[in-house]
């Protein structure tokens, strides 16, 4: 099992890079960060989400996702990460990629919102939820990544649908109380520049296809993940 505590440092690179193939088993996501989630069991702890999402019951699962939809510009990067996993363990994988995106985007936006110089430390809320982020990101990604890649017209889609729905901040004072953000004004540039980052991912993910296809079948990842299919969501993808 992968296992990330705490990430020293906010990695300053692009949204992901070409992922390669790991020895873990591609259906499913082993990985744990304390205290919000760990996959064995599954053990989630995330709030009022968290019993529905480790639920064994499919619908109750099923209703628990669409209910989380239903309140998407409320949700957490903590929540969406969650989602995203099991989601993918759960066979749907196309849907786990517009939720893994989304966390990512929300992810990386508290860390350039939050006010650094009071982040505290270890047990704080804001010193977590900083390292928190990157530490779904790195562990979740290869995998989701894995997956997502080897439809690279239907990745690209989502990448402009999870642009084009964060053009706006959301009120982060709201979803992550106690925590501590830069000024309210330096918001919708900051936002405007992750969002024009995401677009240009787009553009990489459609310029450089042949080139990603190549690179998968040259390092394993499209032997380790072509086997993988994707149950339709409810509504979704």
């Amino acid at each position: 099992m992968r296992r990330l505590g705490l990430v020293a440092l906010l990695l300053a690179g692009s949204f992901l890079a070409t992922p390669r193939a790991s020895a873990s088993d591609p259906a499913h996501i082993a990985m744990y960060v304390t205290p919000w989630y760990n996959s064995s069991g599954p053990v989630i702890k995330i709030g009022q989400y968290s019993s529905g999402l480790a639920s064994r019951n499919p619908a109750a699962f099923v209703a628990t996702i669409r209910r989380m939809k239903a309140h998407w510009n409320s949700l957490s990067f903590l929540e969406l990460y969650v989602g995203a996993i099991q989601l993918y363990d759960r066979g749907f994988r196309n849907e786990a990629t517009y939720w893994f995106y989304s966390a990512q985007y929300q992810g990386r936006l508290f860390a350039m919102l939050v006010d650094r110089n009071k982040l505290g430390t270890i047990g704080n809320t804001s010193f977590e939820l900083y390292h928190g982020q990157e530490a779904f990101f790195t562990l979740a990604g290869p995998t989701i990544n894995g997956f997502a890649f080897g439809n690279i017209g239907l990745l690209s889609a989502i990448v402009v649908r999870v642009q084009n729905e964060n053009r706006s901040v959301p009120n982060m004072r709201h979803i992550y109380e106690g925590v501590a953000f830069v000024n309210d004004s330096r918001w919708p540039s900051v936002n405007a520049e992750l969002n024009a980052g995401l677009g240009k991912l787009a553009a990489q993910l459609n310029d450089e296809r042949t080139q990603i296809e190549q690179e998968r079948r040259q390092n394993g990842t499209q032997a380790r993940f072509e086997h993988l299919t994707s149950n339709p969501f409810p509504g979704g993808y």
